[in-house]
């Protein structure tokens, strides 16, 4: 048995009893292999407080900074008010929502981002003292849920950063109940999770080996934790500082080949954003980040945020994420660190328009106060040098193959498409291949309805394939996807459907994608192509080849709008918002539309009011068929009718 063993939590009483860890100095019971290991990752620790991501150098830089950038002068006073709302509000408690603490720790977590760094901003104590409020009501609380891990990491977060940051404004009473809080609720189970010779059950720490944002998030928070206390629990830093570093590649591998996130834009924000703290941390505390910024396509993923955010602001939400897109202080890091100028103005716009709305209340984002840290301030050059140099089309390979389309940057009414590929297999994905949403005149005409509840029965659960409880929920099945399905078949949740073509050129741009493997059961072959046509209008094009006949396919749409259909249902006329989308079926004639409401068929489900299935149907008559529709805005936004385009075979696109 291991000397660190007690410290083990029993999985089998967890969440129930939640007990706490005993309080001892984890330092003294780490191997000795930990406490002599070589290189020391510690042989440059700053010394001191504050030393995490903000330090007092570059505090004074950025309060100076603010006294002649607007923005930044802006941004701290967005800041300092919404501490000023936090004063009033009234510390979180430890109550479960399903398996989950994640709410407090989340809100806990921007209650003290907001107010410590008002008062780092101000030296005003009443921000110091609302944090430590919300720092000592956590500390207090039984654990911080290790069952779910993710929830013992956002809180940790907040801890370390409460304690490095306030730590001259603690008194030794308040810094011991600190410390203690992050030995017994953050790090209890750092060893299990770190240790060579590994735990003797991972159903805690199995994020340690995960390849998605679990491992980012959890390894982000416990570094905050450990290097808080490095000066004071050296070996126990160097054990997390040593296994972070070891764990964090296997989650970065999925930025490769081109820095797409498999687990869609919502889940960057949330997995890059950790994963991008995580390396502050390092580099901030210790002066390296130990080659970690060098993973594969790691200095591309501000490409890709770039790209998937449509000129409405929503982003392709494919996976289990929303629409919404919040300005992002990762973005800016990304940007700066590696150099890329159109992310960077693309994330100082951002900014700039969430500063410009009239929020007074906390905002959504927990980690908006780290704009102060990683600001974008203004180019020397104030020519945007998005419009002139920035593809407007974009492929990025990977477990998620997209291709991302648009008539234009710097245009708000733009059209924009952004079409779906790779794999179902993802954390947190759909039966979505073949998928794609649409956005043109300022409005989401093709809508992706985003996740359901979390704490649905088996929402998590895919160990039988299609036939798990994940695949049942209407929102997270290719029933109510832009895709094409064969009769009602599910896709398959092993299939992986490969982008076999892309190209971009001034009046045309398109990708096809293979969705065989999604109904092996339906078609020999079966290809979906999506093509920007004159930067004026959409085709969407299935070609599936020795189908059965009288199997009967169905493209469908999702769409806020009204729908009105024309006698021979061949025609659709869409309005939403004062803007209108025509969508026509060019092929075969015996395709006609219907409408539905996208309602879910168990009660269960999230309810989507206001939302139309629009749905292109046929029977395939013959072994070959094809299906073929054409989706134009129209307004005096957009050229004069076009003729219709001419129809070749997908295997013949160029």
């Amino acid at each position: 048995m291991r000397l660190f063993s007690f410290l083990r939590l029993s999985v089998a009483c967890l969440p129930a009893s939640r007990s706490r860890v005993l309080p001892l100095s984890l330092s003294l019971l780490l191997p000795l292999s930990v406490l002599h290991s070589a290189p020391d990752p510690l042989a440059l620790l700053r010394p001191g407080h504050p030393r995490l991501l903000f330090t007092d150098v570059q505090l004074a830089t950025a309060v100076a900074a603010a006294q002649t950038d607007p923005l930044r002068a802006q941004l701290h006073a967005r800041i300092l008010a919404l501490a000023e709302a936090e004063l009033k509000s009234t510390p979180v408690k430890p109550v479960l929502v399903g398996p989950r603490l994640l709410d407090k720790s989340r809100t806990a977590l921007g209650r003290v981002l907001t107010t410590a760094m008002a008062f780092r901003l101000t030296g005003d104590p009443r921000f110091a003292d609302r944090a430590k409020k919300e720092l000592f009501t956590v500390a207090a609380f039984p654990d911080g849920n290790p069952s779910h891990y993710l929830d013992v990491a956002e809180m940790s977060l907040a801890v370390a950063l409460g304690y490095d940051w306030l730590y001259a404004h603690l008194t030794a009473a308040e810094r011991a109940t600190l410390k203690a809080a992050l030995l017994h609720h953050g790090l209890a189970l750092a060893p299990d999770a770190y240790h060579p010779a590994g735990a003797t059950d991972k159903r805690v720490t199995r994020w340690v080996t995960a390849h998605h944002n679990w491992n980012q998030v959890c390894n982000g928070g416990l570094l905050g934790a450990a290097l808080a206390l490095a000066d004071e629990e050296p070996a126990l830093a160097r054990l997390v500082v040593t296994g972070a570093v070891k764990s964090l590649p296997l989650a970065m591998a999925a930025y490769a080949p081109d820095g797409a996130y498999p687990e869609g834009p919502g889940y960057w924000g949330y997995g890059t954003t950790y994963n991008v703290i995580a390396l502050a941390l390092l580099e901030s505390a210790l002066g390296t980040d130990f080659g970690l910024a060098h993973s594969p396509a790691f200095d591309r993923t501000a490409d890709y945020r770039l790209h998937v955010q449509s000129p409405t602001g929503l982003g392709f939400n494919y996976a289990d994420g929303s629409a919404g897109l919040h300005a992002s202080p990762a973005l800016t890091w990304l940007a700066t660190r590696f150099h890329r100028p159109q992310p960077f103005v693309h994330s100082r716009a951002l900014l700039a328009a969430a500063l410009a709305t009239k929020k007074s209340d906390r905002e959504s984002d927990r980690f908006f106060a780290l704009h102060a840290l990683w600001f974008p301030p203004p180019l020397s050059n104030p020519q945007s040098p998005v419009e002139s140099s920035t593809p407007r089309d974009a492929r990025f390979r990977g477990p998620a193959e997209l291709a991302l389309f648009r008539s234009a940057w710097n245009d708000p009414r733009a059209l924009f498409v952004g079409f779906k590929a790779g794999a179902n297999d993802v954390n947190h994905s759909h039966l979505d291949l073949g998928s794609f949403v649409l956005d043109a005149d300022g409005v989401r005409w093709a809508t992706d309805l985003g996740p359901d509840d979390y704490n649905l029965p088996g929402y998590f659960d895919t160990k039988k394939g299609t036939a798990s409880p994940r695949w049942k929920y209407y929102r997270l099945n290719n029933r109510s996807h832009n895709t094409l399905t064969p009769g009602d078949a599910l896709q398959e949740y092993r299939a992986t459907a490969p982008l076999v073509a892309f190209a971009s050129t001034p009046a045309r741009a398109y990708a096809v994608a293979d969705l065989t493997a999604a109904y092996p059961a339906a078609a020999k072959k079966i290809l979906r192509g999506i093509a920007l046509l004159d930067r004026a209008r959409v085709l969407v094009q299935d070609d599936l080849t020795a189908v059965t006949p009288g199997t009967a396919l169905v493209s469908r749409l999702l769409t806020e709008a009204t729908i009105a259909l024309s006698p021979d249902a061949r025609t659709a006329t869409l309005t939403l918002h004062g803007r209108t989308l025509r969508a026509e079926i060019l092929t075969p004639t015996t395709a006609k539309f219907t409408t539905r409401p996208a309602t879910a068929p168990a009660s269960a489900d999230r309810a989507n009011p206001g939302i139309t299935a629009l749905s292109a149907e046929f029977t395939a008559s013959s072994p070959d068929a094809r299906l073929a529709l054409l989706l134009t805005p129209v307004g005096d936004h957009w050229p004069a009718p076009l003729p219709a385009p001419v129809l070749t075979p997908l295997t013949d696109w160029r």
